[in-house]
């Protein structure tokens, strides 16, 4: 179940755009997972460059080509021109250049200036999932402990509505099943595929259950907070394995956190893990 995409947007509705963290930047709605792809193969594209800035209008035509039929239903799928878009985005930049428009992506905060992040959010309804969009950090563990199930962190951000996070790895792990059935025992089958099932009931939240987002890298976030309790460890982490710090730490819930400190889709690693945990 996907949300709706958003009402068309204007130039002067790019233009009033707030810059204060990423979730809290965004005026598109980026719980729609064809937003969620848009932008990360935007992020891709950039990562995969040697330059720092891009032409708008190039990078524009390679998404089009890439992903749509023609650039009409490209900008029919942003709700406005690709330059828009790129100005609205909180986690860009842009310039213009004798004449041509050109955007990067901002770096990430230095470490010094971030903390790990231990996320808890209460789950009472499918309301909550539905409601609550989490800006997963590549770095970033999203736990479910009543299954004892990870989606484990990835190469790249995650942004999605808790709700279709976990409805993205259900559906991995029943490809995985699938694509894999020469490969697999009947009983790993079997357990993989309940796995699957308790997913499934986990979205019709029979009972309230707790998610848990681990990131060392401190750039994961929640909007809205809702029932959320924010845990600030030491310094941050990065990928290479760097020594975590050991202060002690600092605990606030949803009414005084904010939901942005600090400031990406759900894929193989979810099926790795199950897969590890139905053996």
């Amino acid at each position: 179940e996907i949300r709706r995409r958003p009402d068309f947007l204007t130039s002067a509705d790019f233009a009033s755009m707030s810059a204060t963290g990423v979730l809290a930047g965004f005026r598109v709605d980026v719980s729609h997972q064809e937003i969620d792809h848009i932008l990360t193969e935007l992020e891709e594209i950039y990562r995969n460059q040697p330059t720092d800035w891009l032409g708008v209008q190039d990078i524009g035509m390679m998404l089009a080509h890439m992903m749509y039929e023609d650039l009409d239903e490209f900008e029919d799928a942003i709700k406005g021109s690709f330059a828009d878009f790129v100005r609205a985005l909180p986690h860009c930049e842009t310039k213009d250049v004798n004449g041509k428009l050109l955007f990067r992506v901002k770096p990430d905060p230095p470490l010094a200036e971030r903390r790990q992040l231990t996320l808890t959010i209460d789950v009472s309804s499918t309301a909550d999932l539905m409601q609550c969009v989490l800006l997963k950090a590549p770095d970033a563990a999203m736990e479910i402990p009543s299954m004892e199930f990870e989606i484990g962190a990835e190469s790249k951000r995650a942004i999605n509505t808790l709700y279709n996070h976990i409805a993205v790895a259900k559906q991995n792990l029943s490809m995985h099943a699938e694509q894999n059935a020469a490969h697999l025992t009947a009983e790993h089958q079997l357990r993989i595929m309940e796995t699957v099932e308790q997913l499934e009931r986990l979205l019709d939240v029979e009972e309230p259950f707790k998610i848990i987002v681990r990131d060392p890298s401190g750039l994961s976030e929640l909007k809205p907070p809702g029932n959320a309790k924010f845990e600030y460890m030491g310094a941050a982490v990065d990928r290479t394995g760097a020594t975590p710090s050991t202060a002690k730490a600092e605990i606030v819930t949803a009414d005084d956190a904010d939901a942005t400190a600090g400031g990406g889709v759900a894929s193989g690693t979810a099926t790795d893990q199950a897969f590890t945990d139905a053996n």
